[in-house]
Order: C-alpha cells, then sequence, then structure tokens
C-alpha cells in the first residue's frame, strides 16, 4: 500500500500486518490513511472490512503511545462507529508491560506486535460502538453474578458474541425451569375441545417451539406470579436478549424459577 504519513522504516511492518488481517483473519477492502468517517478526521494508518462487516483499523507506531488515539475512541464511542481499533508496532527489546495492555483494553484497544516469526495479538480490540456498556452485577441475585462476570470477561477480551450467548443460555435456562415449573403448578389452560396435547420435551426441545407453546397454553395470573406478565413473555421469545437487558427482567424470572 502507499503510505504518506508513515514513516518510511515502519512501511514493511504495516504492509505485514495488513498481510496478518488479509490472511489470518479474512479482512478485506484495504485501505491506507484514509479517513475512517466522513464525519471524522482521523485516519489510521490500515483499515478495512472484517467479514463481520466491521471496520477493522490499525495505527501503527515505532511504541505504543495510546494517547494519540484518545480524542479518536472518544469520537467513535459518541458517534457509535463500529470500529475494531489496535495499536501495531514492531517487536520491542523488553516485552510490553501487562499493565499497559490492560489500560488500552479498557478504552476498548486491541495491541498487535508485529515479530519477526509473525504477528502476536497481545490483545484483541472490542468494537467501538459497544464501549459505553454497563453491566451491575450488583442488581443481579448472586446465584448469577459469576456468570455475569464470565459473560462480562468474554464480551472485553474476546467474542462480545459470545459473551451475549452466555447471557443468553442463562436465560434459556431459567425460562425452561419457569415452563416446567408453571405446567407442573398447573397454571396452564385446559385443552380445547379436539385439541390434542404437545408432546414437546420441555428440557430439549427446541426453545423457540417451547416459548411458543408456553405462550399458547400459560394463563397470566398476576396474583401468583405478578411479574410473569404477557409482554414479557413476549420480550422473551421476540430476541436473544443480550448483557443490555433490564436486570430486573432476570431477576424476575430467576425469583419466579
Amino acid at each position: 500500500m502507499l503510505y504518506k504519513i508513515l514513516p518510511d522504516n515502519l512501511h514493511a511492518a504495516a504492509d505485514r500486518v495488513a498481510e496478518y488481517l488479509r490472511d489470518d483473519r479474512g479482512v478485506t477492502h484495504f485501505k491506507a490513511e484514509e479517513p475512517i468517517d466522513e464525519t471524522l478526521q482521523y485516519r489510521p494508518t490500515i483499515q478495512g472490512l472484517s467479514p463481520d462487516k466491521y471496520i477493522v483499523a490499525l495505527e501503527v507506531q515505532d511504541r505504543p503511545d495510546p494517547a494519540v488515539l484518545d480524542s479518536a475512541v472518544l469520537d467513535c464511542v459518541i458517534r457509535c462507529i463500529p470500529l475494531k481499533l489496535s495499536l501495531a508496532f514492531p517487536e520491542l527489546s523488553a516485552p510490553v508491560a501487562h499493565r499497559m495492555i490492560e489500560s488500552l483494553q479498557r478504552k476498548g484497544l486491541g495491541v498487535f506486535e508485529i515479530r519477526g516469526d509473525g504477528v502476536a495479538v497481545l490483545g484483541e480490540a472490542l468494537p467501538l460502538s459497544l464501549i459505553g456498556y454497563r453491566l451491575k452485577r450488583l442488581n443481579f441475585p448472586k446465584k448469577l453474578r459469576g456468570t455475569l462476570l464470565d459473560a462480562e470477561n468474554t464480551f472485553r477480551s474476546s467474542s462480545p458474541p459470545k459473551g451475549c450467548g452466555i447471557i443468553y443460555d442463562e436465560i434459556e435456562d431459567i425460562s425452561r425451569a419457569i415452563i416446567k415449573r408453571t405446567k407442573k403448578r398447573k397454571m396452564w389452560r385446559k385443552l380445547r375441545p379436539g385439541e390434542k396435547a404437545s408432546r414437546l420435551d420441555l428440557d430439549i426441545g427446541a426453545w423457540e417451539k417451547v416459548l411458543e407453546l408456553f405462550q399458547s397454553f400459560y394463563v397470566v395470573n398476576k396474583k401468583k406470579v405478578a411479574d410473569l406478565t404477557a409482554n414479557l413473555i413476549h420480550r422473551i421469545a421476540a430476541k436473544p436478549p443480550t448483557v443490555t437487558n433490564q436486570p430486573t427482567n432476570q431477576r424476575t424470572l430467576r425469583n419466579a424459577a
């Protein structure tokens, strides 16, 4: 690629990290030193598009200096730009301090070290459109906080989708327990004339089908389970929950189970 701003001694390093992104991560549509958005002045050394449609950008430096990216990170967070931004630099004479890597990751930045034998990823970038999320574990029952911590660590350190998936799995487990409990307590309506009982297994049947069955048969009873409303049931069935869902919903589900 053609670089006009990057010092000559870093051109080879920039090309190597671009090659890594293309070959190992499937990043395409590379550009050098161009704006990532028409509303921003920031021009990363390299940018491309990931298979999941995130903008992947790297700032290539001779040594890590995150201060130059502070304003760019803030602008991207405010505008919710789907950007994964990382610092990349040639291998240093001494290992990068773990404290520095943690500091960069708290800002959502990834850390790439370009070594003689390849590119070492010291920290993954978090999409800056997600960096403003907040998860207050103390708002949840104690039995859920360990799971939430696992989800938060996964979300921040490696994979936001997998972190959300941990929450999704927990909500599925809770909802199945509630569904079985309400059926056992005879809180479902009776079969209509000519209607056959479902043979769907509430433990292992497709969750979508289990929820549909529950929506069809459960009789909302605000005296017995005040918070288990039709609206809440529809919200669970409508879309996969994420870590930004309201804590009261999960607390309601756990208490009802």
